[in-house]
């Protein structure tokens, strides 16, 4: 597991980088970019660089990643010395033309960092002395002289505070470092490489508002200056490597992502040298990986031809060949198989390797073969039990793919899908596949889930490390003193970012190369609660926001143990009560603000917004309701039409039967609620029995439908000639328009199954405008009456909990999805698209809406804690 270590290194000290960003105020052309590059020390870990705009600080200043990065005292610090010098109006004449580049240097047990400002004409000793003077304002000030040098130390009167000034060849150089600024101005000190000056120099970009620039060279210095131990072996795959890359930041402020170019020795000694003739490919293994997964490095070949090419090149160069070539011959002497002509054919363009919290590794091969994996399966290797194989020969994932599968030289493995895994022990293969059977995986995860959005799945080779999974290890392989920094979470905020992760892709001859930090914003959605409600027992129904009064709303919810709460829109309690039973389907609230809902205990409540009972309130119930009731209009009268299987119960607001709707009889039992258009009500059954009743309940229209079976809502959409007309889906995923005046029409729609989960978009009284159904894992949203397909989507866990609709958001009408096997909430727009910030965590059932009448939008959801949450968008 010191693996997961390596870039996570590099990144950590890219970004550190890129936090400096905030320090600067510069503004200028392209204008003697290689001059101040030349005075740096040859162990320079890394360098930014940077222009400004009148626009920068407001970008910046609420970019929590630098913070988190930096420290809180150190950003305090940084923004006193950039508001004290770098703004001074004396010196501003002289620095408005220039870029401004930090440089990171190792000193001791720490990282130190360099200020390099070059200015566009030399600055007069006078000029000079008065920008001092004015500085000593807020500083005490002393100088000394040093290799012709005048050094300024600025003393702010806190500890380890001084910050080292000197001006040379018209340059500044500042840093906490004294022994830096000596490095910089002594001409006998190594410097930076021309090479690299010239690479970065060649890919500065001005259109971006900062570029970091990497010597590979410095992979093991930074290594040894952080770790406790040894590296381990995906270091090797970079160890050696040389050349430099240039990267250019793009802004997010859930993410840092630096993108760009970078360049090698082209030594096919060197393993990554195999990619640099490959072009970006779709990687999937890591669908198949655990849950558990602390890092992986994963591989995707686009040009088969030239990858095996330069591998046997690669081998022949280290002195391999001679060896492998003798096994290969070996194997087809013992077995048939032709290492070239058999074997590499059975066996697809991707593989990877990972590694585990509890510190194993497990590699993985895709198939291009699975029919020739088990023609010939006997040949290459033996089964050991319980389905799992042994190859009989050794190296030979070596031989195939190089460096990253040479750990596992005679593994075992089994079969996932049109994969097959490796390990060194048959216990790991056992545990792989239960998490695969059980669909544990890291793709079900909210945080990869996000890390998806952001990075994409295109490139040669992905480097991941999540940083919950690998926090213990960081902290025992870190020294001392990087170790505190990275759990001080008081100060800095590494805890807070979900993974690191870089992604290569061959570049005719060199590489594009990318940068990741995906940071958990206290900022986002679902990350900091404006309040949370709690409860004695789980919640058991949505969150449902109801009017109050004529100034406020308020929210309902009701708990395990039957208990109703009335809550504030700021998270007070208003009240609770204890219901009869438990609330089937919603509660809906009626033109004078009270609130009716129904029990499965047979009882009709209703209540005012103040939880008090309305006189004859609760209602015994004849039979047991099996929806949620449709308050609508009939004959002039406001009616309560009750739902209860194979009855329409039918009463009066002051809760009164009304009429002889009981003696109603249905030839099955009614699918969800009933609709009410025009006067007239619409029901259908289970067994494909549709109604259309006058305002009486006397039956004006009938259509059975003989074998068809249905365990779908209903829809009223319009017909011809201003009439309306029932839509319904099958339990053969076909929909069926029942007009009543006309045959019935069909069309088959999708293949999803008797089980699917589906919700209709229209109101109780009005025209459905799609159908949303959930078939396992896919969701599919279809237009009504046409039933012309939308969009669909495919998730990585089946759900199994019913569609919800949110009417007349500020997004429009909203489809949220909840993915109860991994505690997730979906949330799409009319065009299929997930809102910004989705998924949350969270359990199913939510409310996405306003909670007030001028309140922002809110996401109110229940975690396993059992609380309700209050997250504003």
């Amino acid at each position: 597991m010191r693996n997961t270590i390596i870039l996570t290194i590099v990144l950590f000290i890219a970004v550190i980088g890129a936090s400096i960003y905030y320090f600067s105020d510069l503004h200028g052309e392209k204008k003697e970019v290689l001059r101040p590059l030349t005075f740096l020390p040859r162990e320079t870990f890394l360098i930014s660089t940077f222009h400004n705009d009148a626009t920068t600080d407001n970008i910046f200043k609420d970019f929590e990643i630098f913070e988190a990065l930096v420290g809180k005292a150190e950003m305090s610090q940084w923004k006193v010395w950039k508001d004290k010098l770098l703004r001074n109006t004396i010196l501003q004449p002289y620095v408005n033309d220039a870029d401004m580049y930090v440089s990171f240097h190792p000193e001791k047990e720490k990282i130190v960092s360099l200020i390099t400002v070059p200015t566009a004409e030399t600055i007069a000793p006078e000029t000079l002395a008065a920008l001092m003077e004015e500085t000593a304002k807020t500083f005490k000030i002393s100088e000394k002289d040093s290799l012709g040098a005048r050094i300024y130390q600025f003393d702010k009167g806190v500890k380890d505070s001084i910050f080292h000034v000197v001006y040379h060849k018209n340059i500044f150089f500042a840093s906490y470092s004294d022994s830096l600024i000596y490095k910089v101005i002594d001409n006998k000190q190594p410097k930076l490489g021309k090479k690299a000056i010239d690479y970065f120099v060649e890919n500065n970009s001005r259109n971006s508002p900062l570029s970091v620039y990497f010597v590979h060279e410095q992979i093991n210095a930074i290594s040894t200056q952080l770790l406790r131990k040894k590296p381990g072996s995906f270091l090797q795959l970079f160890d050696s490597l040389g050349g430099q890359s240039a990267w250019n930041l793009n802004f997010k402020n859930d993410a840092l992502i630096l993108s760009g170019e970078s360049e090698t020795d082209k030594d096919l000694t060197h393993y990554l040298e195999t990619f640099s003739h490959q072009a970006k490919t779709t990687q999937r293994l890591f669908n198949y990986f655990p849950e558990n997964t602390a890092s992986y490095l994963s591989f995707a070949v686009s040009n088969s031809g030239r990858f095996e090419a330069d591998l046997k090149t690669m081998f022949e160069r280290r002195g391999e060949w001679e060896k492998l070539s003798a096994s290969f011959q070996d194997l087809e002497r013992r077995s048939g198989m032709s290492m070239e002509n058999d074997i590499r054919g059975i066996f697809g363009n991707e593989f990877a390797v990972l590694e585990q919290s509890n510190q194993t590794s497990i590699g993985f091969i895709t198939l291009n073969d699975s029919s020739a994996l088990s023609k010939n399966i006997d040949k290459i290797a033996s089964e050991v039990g319980d389905s799992i194989f042994r190859f009989d020969y050794a190296n030979i994932p070596y031989a195939l793919f190089g460096d990253p599968l040479k750990s596992f030289s005679r593994p075992y493995f089994v079969r996932l899908g049109n994969t097959i895994a490796l390990a060194n022990s048959m216990s790991l293969l056992q545990n792989l596949r239960q998490d695969w059977r059980r669909e544990n995986l890291l793709i079900n995860t909210l945080g990869f889930k996000n890390f998806e959005k952001i990075q994409g799945n295109e490139a040669n080779i992905t480097y991941f490390q999540r940083t919950r999974t690998s926090a213990t290890l960081l902290n025992n392989l870190l020294k001392p003193a990087f170790s505190r920094n990275f759990q001080n979470e008081d100060d800095f905020g590494y805890q807070d970012f979900y993974s690191w992760s870089a992604q290569i892709s061959g570049n005719n001859g060199d590489f594009l190369s990318s940068i990741y930090a995906i940071y958990k914003s206290k900022n986002a959605l679902g990350a900091t609660p404006d309040w949370t409600y709690e409860f004695d027992n789980r919640p058991i129904t949505a969150p449902w926001v109801f009017e109050h009064s004529d100034t406020s709303q308020f929210i309902l919810i009701q708990e395990q143990d039957h208990r109703v709460h009335g809550i504030h829109p700021s998270g007070k309690k208003l009240w609770s009560a204890v219901f009869h039973g438990r609330v089937v389907g919603d509660a809906q609230q009626l033109a004078d603000r009270s609130i009716v809902l129904v029990t499965d205990r047979n009882q009709l409540y209703r209540f005012d917004t103040h939880g008090n009972g309305f006189p004859g309130f609760s209602l015994h119930l004849s039979d047991e309701p099996t929806y949620t009731p449709t308050i609508a209009e009939l004959d002039g009268q406001q009616l309560i039409l009750i739902p209860a299987g194979k009855k329409l119960l039918v009463h009066a607001v002051d809760g009164k039967k009304v009429g002889d709707w009981e003696a109603l009889t249905l030839a099955g039992k009614i699918l969800f609620d009933v609709k009410v258009r025009d006067n007239f009500v619409y029901l259908g059954t289970d067994n494909g029995h549709f109604y259309k009743l006058d305002a009486k309940g006397n039956v004006i229209s009938e259509e059975t439908l003989d074998g068809s079976f249905f365990r779908s809502p209903i829809a009223v959409v319009d017909g011809e000639n201003k009439s309306s007309a029932i839509v319904a889906l099958d339990t053969t995923s076909t929909l069926v328009t029942i007009r009543f005046d006309q045959n019935p029409t069909k069309r088959k729609i999708g293949a999803w199954g008797n089980r699917a989960l589906i919700s209709l978009d229209g109101e109780r009284t009005q025209t459905a405008k799609r159908l949303i159904a959930i078939a396992e894992k896919k969701l599919f949203v279809t237009g009504l009456p046409d039933g012309n397909p939308i969009f669909e989507y495919t998730f990585t866990q089946s759900v199994t909990d019913r569609p919800q609709i949110f009417k007349n958001t500020t997004f429009g009408d909203l489809i949220g999805i909840s993915s109860r096997e991994n505690t997730l909430l979906y949330l799409f727009d009319e065009k299929g698209n997930v809102i910004d910030g989705f998924p949350i965590e969270a359990l199913p059932q939510f409310y996405f809406g306003k909670i007030d009448y001028n309140s922002a939008t809110y996401l109110l959801c229940v975690r396993r804690d059992k609380k309700l949450y209050a997250f504003k968008n």
